[in-house]
This record gives structure tokens, C-alpha cells and sequence, in this order.
């Protein structure tokens, strides 16, 4: 229920994908001396490390794989990390060495990579990331360029200037994570591409649009664009383009030199109304007049947005805090799911680790996410009555009844399947809510979840609620074996194992399966097993996922990742009687018709199998796409 640091990012799919290891060749009129996405999953041929790291130092993987409970990356297929919040290991000589480069030849030469890094602070230290080389085969390290952090919830991309090393023949490039000595955060590096610059090259290296919006907004379109060749940039095209709808200005009259960067903003603003998901894209067309220049691939950018709304809604004289989120897919009358943070949290840090936007739009349904109030110590909560918490009078059955009716009137949402989860303190309140608001809530599921004794003596729920409990055995939090003596002062509470035979005898339900999980993630340091409960003469369930040796954590974000607890909890809403959702599918226009078909490296060719394509359609949107044989 205590939380050092919340901090999750959102989606942005990749900007370029690099394949081919390590390359010595022309290609698009560039010549490319080194070439690395990460997307083998196992160590590239030629690289090397130096750590005093006892987890390993860089290691592969995706998002999911690398990121950790106060340190999230946003997707971005596999890629190569380092993680000091994971470990709160020695972090201070993480080296990822590139393979040696022959740049004796070379003049006018760049490192281009896209990386992942805050430049966060905690507890007196600060990370730093730093661009090194030796010229000694490692024997001595220089920096060439240290790291900004952004703190941006995204990738960025980077572009180093080399020609400082031109006429060496034997150069080795390191990325160096250092992390002050403290318990810090990390760095993520992908898509590393070393060239030399030639001819007309512009790029689209950042796009300032933020993954999650409040609707409704009018939204800048704005970024940089970085020259990444010789000549000199004097105009351009630039386009974006959603749901078939293309807007496209030209920047004149610049002086853009050899690595030079602008920043534009496009006159015109995207208008989003109501929440949901889209994607944008971006395009920069008719450099200095030409119809094409050198490196296709880098002119274009995609990125994935959500708009949610950020709602208030006057409840018992307080303005209390939302958010809701609708995705287009959602069927008339879908359901309605809400989502409890924990002590001391908010919505928006739920809403970014549990992932349930994402899920909404798979399945269409809606998701809302209330906010908590302070209580006399100054920290977020949900009332349950703890029995430090006596004194407050904050009623929050009340207000999440309220909300409901609120979101009832106002959208498009089911009022009879209605679901709450929530972790530690929100998972104690959906047990109050299964108790005292039955005639609303058709299911709960608590992750690292109790229900206080006092409230279980008082239980006498209307309807039946159907129960999912997803509860680690090392929960040093929330006891999995209970606080029957309320030692910690929260209040007596039982077991976990009381707790599930409580609503089973409750209900007169008996256990139908009982299972070991596979164990898709051995180095987690949990499993996990299930036991599931039903009954004949009933529509209801009781499910418990025990994560044996997990702790106080949502699985799938932090902790166990044998399962996305989001995920299995909407499986579990989904399966109860009379829940079946049928999506809508966005259709396509008529008259979208495909151009042309690139390589990521801007080669246009025709659809290779087993390899990331480009599709480029005339309403100038791109997909990405691998035919696999």
C-alpha cells in the first residue's frame, strides 16, 4: 500500500526498425557501417558489456520483460536495458560496447539510436547516461556526449556527431548507465545505427504529441526534424494524417545545415472530442523540391494516442476527481468497469500500469478510474475503516454509487454488468462494495486485496457478487495468512484462504478446477496456481490466482509476469452469465489505396516474408507488417 515512486508510461510504437547486424555496405545511397535492433532476442554477434552489476547489467527483452514497479518503458518491440530499480544493484560501470569501427576512411560519420532514460533523481543521486569511446580497445573510456533525460513517457531519438573520431581505426562506442552510487531508475537503448551522412537526408526525429490526452482538446501538432545528411535543408513538406483525413503545409525559406535541427508546428491543430484511441501519422514529403531523398524510412512517424477524459463530479460537497475512458470499438450498452488505486495512489498511476485502456479496446468495454481523497495524514485512499484511519467520514460507497449513475446517464454503458478491481487499499474496497453495493456491482476482483472482519461479520449482500482474488504468498503488505490480531493497526482481517471460503459457503459454491499456471516467466521468482469455484443453480464464481513466493504487486506489471492480471480479470468479467461483448470494427475508406511497399531502410521493394515492411497508403497512413513464411 506504500509506494516509493509510481511512474508508468503509454504507447508509442516504434519509429525504425533496424535488422541487419552489423553491415558494411551502401544502401539507399548512405553507407552504413553498423546496424542493430535488438530483435533476435539474444545478444548481437560482435557487442560486448562491462557491469559490476549482480543481475547481469544490459540484458534483451521487451517492455514488459525489462521494466520494473517505479521504472516503466513504453513499448517498443525487443530491446537492450539496463535496471537499476530492479535490482538497486551497483550500476555505476554499466558499459554496452558496440563492436570495433574502422573509421580511418571515414569523414562526416553519426550515431543514431532511439533510447528510453529520464535522467531521474532519488534519495541525493541523479543517473546519468553517457556516450563514451576508447581508442585503447577499452583500456580508458572519454565521454563524447552525455544524455539529456526527457521524462517524457516516450522514446526519443538521438543523433551523435562522430566526425571527432574520423581517421581511427580501431574505435569502440559505449553507452554508460551510471547510477550515482543510489537506488535510481535505468536506461533503454534500441535501433542503433552508425552511417556516414551524404547527399539529402531529412528526418523526423521527434514528434511533441503526448500519448494520453484529456478530451476534448485541440492539440498542436509539433516536433523536430533533424537534417541528417550533407546538404544543406531549404524547404519541406510535413503531413498528418488520422482516420483517413490528411492536413499538409510547407516550411520555406530555411537554412537547415548538416545535423541541424527545426522544429515545427503545424497550423493545423487535431481536434479530438470524446475519448478513445487513434492513431497519427506523420510524413515529411518534397525536400528542397525532391520527390524523394535519400532514406525513406526516416520521413515518416507513428504514433498511438489515447484520450480519456478527466472528470469531476461534486459528490458529499467535495469535487471529486476521474477518469473515464470510452474507446470507439465499445458496443451500445457495454460494461463498465472501475478501477481503485492504493493507498497513497492515484487514478492516473493505475490507469498507466494496470494497462485496462489497452484492454478496453480489445474487448470493448469502459473503464473508469476514481480518485481518492485525502485522509488526515495527507495520503489518497479509499474509506474502508481502517482502524487507523477512525476518524474519517469520507463516504465512498457513496460516491462510486453516485459516479456510476453519473456515467449511466451520460454514456452508453451497461447498468447490469458493472465491475470494480482495484489493488491493495482499492482491493479492500471492492470487497466492501461486493458487501454493500450488490444491487450495482456484478463482480469484483481485489488484487493484494483483504476484506476487514468487521466488514465480513456485517456481510449480507442483496445479489451475489462473483469474487476473483489474485494475492501473493510473500505479501509483506497485505498478509496472504491474514491479521487476525491487527498487529499492523490496519484492522483484524482473515486469511486469504478464509476469506475465499467465506464467499464460496456464502454463495454454496464448490471448486470446479484446480491448476498450476505455466511458468512462462522462470526468473520472476514466482508461480502461480488457480483455484476456481461454481455452481449449478447459480450464474456466480469465485475465483483465487495464489502467486506462490509473489508479493505486493499487480502481475503482468510488477512482480509476477506468469500473467497479466488485467488481463485475467477481464477474462473472469467476461465469462460470468450475460457479459459477451461484440466489438465494433473501424471501417476502412473505400478509396484508401497502397502506394508503395518500403524496407526499413526506404528500399522499395515488393512484400518480402519474414521481414518488417512499410505500408504506405494514399490517405498516408503506414502500416507495419511482417509476412511470416
Amino acid at each position: 500500500m506504500l509506494a516509493r515512486r509510481l511512474s508508468e508510461r503509454q504507447l508509442r510504437v516504434k519509429r525504425t526498425v533496424f535488422l541487419f547486424l552489423f553491415l558494411s555496405q551502401v544502401i539507399s545511397a548512405q553507407t552504413i557501417l553498423l546496424s542493430e535492433d535488438f530483435e533476435t532476442q539474444t545478444f548481437p554477434s560482435g557487442w560486448s558489456q562491462n557491469t559490476n552489476a549482480s543481475d547481469g547489467g544490459w540484458i534483451l527483452g521487451t517492455n514488459t520483460e525489462l521494466e520494473s514497479q517505479y521504472w516503466s518503458i513504453a513499448p517498443n518491440g525487443n530491446f537492450i536495458a539496463t535496471n537499476d530499480d530492479a535490482c538497486d544493484c551497483d550500476k555505476s560501470m554499466d558499459y554496452l560496447i558496440l563492436p570495433p569501427l574502422d573509421l580511418s576512411s571515414s569523414t562526416m560519420v553519426v550515431l543514431e539510436f532511439n533510447n528510453y532514460f529520464d535522467g531521474g533523481s532519488l534519495l541525493g543521486g541523479t543517473e546519468v547516461a553517457t556516450i563514451e569511446y576508447s581508442l585503447d580497445n577499452g583500456v580508458n573510456w572519454s565521454i563524447l556526449e552525455e544524455i539529456e533525460g526527457t521524462n517524457d513517457e516516450s522514446w526519443n531519438s538521438q543523433i551523435i556527431d562522430l566526425s571527432s573520431l574520423s581517421g581511427n581505426g580501431n574505435v569502440l562506442l559505449a553507452f554508460h548507465y551510471f547510477d550515482d552510487n543510489n537506488w535510481l531508475f535505468g536506461w533503454a537503448i534500441d535501433d542503433v545505427l552508425v552511417f556516414e551522412l551524404e547527399g539529402l537526408d531529412l528526418a523526423i526525429s521527434s514528434v511533441e504529441v503526448p500519448p494520453i490526452i484529456n478530451a476534448p482538446i485541440n492539440l498542436p501538432i509539433t516536433g523536430i526534424v533533424t537534417n541528417n545528411g550533407l546538404d544543406e535543408i531549404n524547404s519541406f513538406d510535413i503531413s498528418w494524417n488520422i482516420g483517413g483525413i490528411n492536413y499538409s503545409t510547407t516550411f520555406s525559406g530555411l537554412s537547415i545545415p548538416s545535423l541541424g535541427i527545426y522544429s515545427f508546428s503545424h497550423p493545423d491543430e487535431l481536434e479530438v472530442t470524446e475519448s478513445g484511441s487513434f492513431q497519427l501519422s506523420l510524413t515529411i514529403s518534397n525536400v528542397n523540391g525532391m520527390p524523394n531523398d535519400l532514406n525513406d524510412s526516416n520521413n515518416y512517424w507513428v504514433q498511438n494516442i489515447q484520450a480519456v477524459e478527466y472528470g469531476q463530479l461534486l459528490d458529499d460537497g467535495f469535487n471529486r476527481d476521474y477518469i473515464y475512458y470510452h474507446p470507439g470499438t465499445a458496443p451500445e450498452k457495454c460494461p463498465l468497469i472501475f478501477v481503485f488505486h492504493g493507498y497513497t495512489g492515484t487514478a492516473q498511476g493505475i490507469m498507466e500500469y494496470s494497462k485496462f485502456n489497452q484492454l478496453a479496446d480489445e474487448f470493448g468495454f469502459a473503464v473508469c478510474y476514481p480518485q481518492g481523497i485525502e485522509d488526515s495524514f495527507g495520503n489518497t485512499f479509499f474509506n474502508v475503516g481502517y482502524e487507523f484511519q477512525n476518524g474519517e467520514t469520507i463516504d465512498d460507497i457513496s460516491f462510486v454509487q453516485n459516479l456510476n449513475d453519473h456515467l449511466q446517464t451520460k454514456y452508453s454503458v451497461s447498468d447490469q454488468n458493472v465491475f470494480s478491481t482495484g489493488f491493495s487499499n482499492g482491493a479492500d474496497f471492492c470487497y466492501m462494495l461486493a458487501c454493500q453495493s450488490s444491487n450495482q456491482f456484478k463482480g469484483v476482483a481485489p488484487v493484494a486485496g483483504m476484506i476487514l472482519q468487521e466488514i465480513m461479520d456485517d456481510c449480507n449482500p442483496e445479489n451475489e457478487v462473483s469474487i476473483f482474488e489474485i494475492h501473493g504468498t510473500e505479501d509483506d503488505v497485505t498478509y496472504f495468512d491474514g491479521d487476525p490480531d491487527n498487529i499492523d493497526n490496519w484492522g483484524a482481517y482473515p486469511s486469504i484462504s478464509n476469506t475465499i471460503n467465506f464467499w464460496t459457503n456464502l454463495f454454496g459454491l464448490n471448486i470446479i478446477e484446480n491448476e498450476d499456471l505455466s511458468d512462462i516467466s522462470p526468473n520472476d521468482g514466482s508461480t502461480v496456481s488457480s483455484e476456481k469455484y461454481s455452481s449449478d443453480e447459480s450464474c456466480s464464481a469465485v475465483w483465487l490466482y495464489t502467486v506462490e513466493g509473489g508479493g505486493h504487486d499487480w502481475p503482468g506489471a510488477f512482480g509476477n509476469m506468469d500473467i497479466s492480471a488485467s488481463r485475467e480479470i477481464w477474462n473472469f468479467f467476461d465469462q460470468l452469465c450475460n457479459v459477451s461483448v461484440n466489438i465494433q470494427t473501424p471501417s476502412q475508406d473505400a478509396d484508401r489505396k497502397l502506394l508503395k511497399v518500403i524496407d526499413i531502410l526506404g528500399r522499395e521493394i515488393k512484400k518480402t516474408k519474414n521481414t518488417i515492411l512499410l505500408y504506405i497508403y494514399s490517405d498516408r497512413t503506414i502500416e507495419r507488417k511482417i509476412i511470416i513464411e
